[in-house]
């Protein structure tokens, strides 16, 4: 199957199955992506209902509406691999070896070798592609949107003992130079008859889920500072997926395919505080998710949604220039079951003006604080241009890890986000 299919197919279904305990605190919202993750303390305006419902006790806007979208792709060793079975065209010219072995040429059993054991070696290796996007706005205190977050993974299940070139030719056994085998061997050894059967196949899983939160920050003034104390009651709607899915594109007909639709409702809690020495510094702490909801799948198994907490610190050193930094203080499990998410992460944030024209240049870092993690650091950039009333902002998350395909070095992880703003 072809890398573009992937993501193409992952970004209209985005996607999940069994009983999991899944989703991780997600980077949303165009300052997070683009700071190394930060977030907690320091988004006070359209995100703050996802990200942290205390921050909208003190907002420097009266109005801000954002339009967001964005994709990230994390590759587990399966991108590559897909990508270089179809620049071997393998299933193609392994269709054709089963017409008529001796149409084969040198080039083309050199391609069926090579592709077989791609396949072998592939097994447990995943990419998870996730889109994700929200319309979110503020109102002085009160925040409200629709925020979508996905979790999905596509994962490699391959047959190390179907290694053999051998194929069938309605009914007639022979090896890539049609010397004869039998059945039994082809059913058990043949790597086309794994393909063809499906004990060489990817697993498709994944959850979007739709939040609409109705959110809410109040601040209290004490002569220890601001205490700014904020919560969000959303619901929620999840859209549950499965599918095998064949190397062989042709025989992926959908007859395996199970998707569920189920709703529920999710409770969040932020605090904020800004100490009396210094208005400038804000403490964050939310926890997301307190109720543990959980989603339905076909199959009657459920997909529970863990309490995620997060903390954070944001100082602004002048009215232009802030930084922030962020941990999560839970660990949650992906999808793919490669790692687990607890991110760390912070970065900077300059705004020269923004009273009538406005601009915004920004960067970090971040890293999964899981050993098994293969993204290493996460480096974060964005620039917002335009005027008060209406902004565009481009927001990028990449690893510093890459892996070489077709000669070009290509990050583990990538991640993209375009946003429109409005503030009045």
């Amino acid at each position: 199957m072809s890398l573009p299919k992937i993501i193409l197919t992952s970004s209209i279904i985005t996607l999940s199955t069994l009983s999991l305990q899944a989703i991780q605190f997600e980077s949303l919202g165009y300052k997070s992506i683009s700071m190394g993750g930060a977030s907690v303390a320091n988004s006070s305006g359209s995100a703050a209902s996802y990200n942290n419902p205390a921050l909208l006790a003190k907002t420097p806007y009266t109005v801000e509406v954002t339009v967001s979208a964005g994709l990230s792709i994390y590759d587990f060793g399966a991108r590559d691999a897909l990508s270089e079975l179809s620049d071997l065209d393998f299933i193609n010219i392994m269709d054709k070896a089963s017409n008529d072995v001796n149409s084969l040429n040198d080039a083309d059993r050199q391609n069926l070798e090579t592709g077989t054991s791609v396949i072998v070696d592939m097994d447990g290796s995943a990419i998870a592609v996730d889109p994700q996007g929200y319309v979110g706005a503020h109102i002085g205190s009160f925040g409200f949107g629709v925020y979508v977050t996905s979790d999905s993974a596509f994962t490699a299940t391959t047959s190390a003992q179907h290694d053999k070139l051998y194929f069938n030719n309605n009914g007639n056994y022979t090896d890539i130079y049609d010397n004869p085998v039998t059945q039994t061997q082809y059913e058990n050894e043949s790597v086309q008859y794994a393909v063809e059967n499906q004990l060489s196949y990817l697993d498709v899983a994944g959850a979007s889920i739709a939040e609409i939160p109705l959110a809410y920050g109040h601040n209290f003034e004490t002569n220890i500072g601001d205490i700014m104390v904020g919560g969000a009651v959303k619901y929620m709607h999840a859209i549950t997926y499965i599918e095998t899915l064949s190397f062989d594109e042709d025989q992926n007909n959908g007859d395996t395919r199970k998707d569920f639709q189920s709703n529920n409702f999710g409770i969040d809690i932020g605090l904020a505080y800004q100490p009396s020495f210094s208005y400038d510094l804000t403490f964050g702490l939310v926890a997301k998710n307190l109720n543990g909801p959980e989603f339905d799948f076909y199959n009657g198994t459920t997909y529970k949604v863990d309490p995620m907490v997060r903390a954070g610190i944001a100082y602004k050193i002048f009215n232009s220039l802030e930084i922030a930094t962020d941990i999560d203080l839970t660990s949650n499990k992906l999808l793919n079951n490669v790692i687990d998410s607890q991110m760390v992460g912070g970065g900077i944030n300059y705004e020269p003006f923004s009273s009538f024209f406005a601009l915004s240049l920004r960067g970090g870092i971040m890293k999964n604080l899981h050993a098994g993690d293969q993204a290493s650091a996460i480096y974060t950039a964005g620039m917002g241009i335009g005027l008060k009333m209406l902004q565009i902002d481009l927001s990028a998350q990449t690893s510093g890890n890459t892996k070489e395909i077709e000669g070009y070095p290509v990050p583990n992880y990538g991640k993209i986000n375009l946003a429109l703003i409005s503030r009045w």
